[in-house]
């Protein structure tokens, strides 16, 4: 593939992410009996798309989790019959991940995580509302360590602090194992101070901001966290339907992305280099080599069980890297 350097930060991230990854499914496998051998055990990856474990790796798993819900609410809000776009609102207590649906999953194939960008292919999903900050959001969050400001260990604003400040989160329910010494309780203090130097920045320099007009999508709420704000952000957006995963799939409340696993397509992904140019005389050429990817793609599924038909179905994530010259 072309570009040296996000191939070399590739080639890092999985060469520290994916020897973890194995460490933690030797651990797993060896709590079942007979270390699950001859069980075709899968796992979901940053396109959406369900691969066997031994090919699982830590470039292609960055979004493993967000991917799931993506998959749980396309399935469960999407109608075929009314197409009406869905936006996912996957919540939770550090950061907040959007996406979109339209009646086909929306790939990238380069992206940045946390400063560093790989190549692999990953469904179109973005972070906002991270702990980066409240009010200007971005990719940030503050993660375990230190966590939200109500841990008391100097973290930034998150969804967790705004939800201790409005009443939905009780600290007498918490254990007390916050703060440096994890011995203290969350801290509405905390929490509430960051508030105040916020809305101080705000009064400074507060300028309006023009919200694109969104009412003809669905706003599907993910986990049970976005639930409590749904109305408030459709209403924001100039939203008249949002739908929540209580509604939507009350069986599967707060466990979408797990739901997701289940329904997720099993995929291969193949690509190839090509020097030729990308005009009318060559497009026959380039036909040619795509069906040979299309073809190793259905081999491949075929091999692991699947007809040739459902292989032929499956098989959605083909890539083909054209180089113009």
């Amino acid at each position: 593939m072309v570009r040296a350097v996000p191939r070399g930060y590739t080639v890092c991230a999985d060469a520290y992410l994916t020897p973890k990854i194995h460490q933690y499914l030797k651990g797993f496998i060896a709590g079942f009996e007979g270390s699950l051998k001859d069980v075709d055990v899968l796992f979901m990856q940053s396109d959406g798309g369900l691969t066997p474990m031994e090919q699982f790796c830590g470039s292609r798993a960055i979004l493993s989790g967000p991917a799931g819900g993506v998959v749980g609410y396309a399935i469960t809000s999407y109608s075929q019959m009314e197409k009406r776009p869905v936006i996912g609102f996957d919540m939770g207590g550090t950061s907040t991940d959007v996406s979109r649906y339209a009646g086909q999953y929306e790939h990238v194939f380069e992206a940045t995580t946390a400063g560093v960008t790989l190549q692999a292919p990953q469904l179109d999903i973005n972070t906002v509302a991270a702990g980066g900050g409240m009010f200007v959001v971005g990719p940030e969050s503050a993660g375990a360590h230190p966590g939200p400001a109500c841990y008391r260990k100097g973290g930034p604003l998150t969804v967790t602090d705004a939800n201790l400040a409005l009443g939905r989160l009780l600290p007498s329910f918490f254990p007390k194992i916050f703060g440096p010494a994890e011995n203290e309780p969350l801290s509405l203090e905390e929490t509430m101070k960051h508030f105040h130097r916020l809305t101080e920045e705000i009064n400074i320099f507060l300028s309006a901001s023009q919200v694109p007009n969104l009412q003809f999508f669905f706003l599907m709420m993910v986990k049970p966290d976005g639930g409590q704000h749904a109305c408030a952000i459709a209403r924001a957006l100039g939203m008249k339907t949002s739908v929540m995963c209580v509604c939507a799939a009350p069986r599967y409340s707060g466990v979408l992305s797990a739901y997701g696993l289940a329904l997720a397509d099993v995929v291969e992904e193949v690509q190839e280099p090509c020097s030729l140019k990308y005009e009318q005389q060559c497009f026959s050429e380039l036909d040619r080599r795509m069906e040979q990817l299309c073809r190793r793609c259905r081999d491949t599924l075929c091999t692991r069980g699947f007809s040739r038909s459902e292989a032929t179905k499956s098989s959605h994530g083909v890539a083909f890297l054209v180089l113009v010259y």
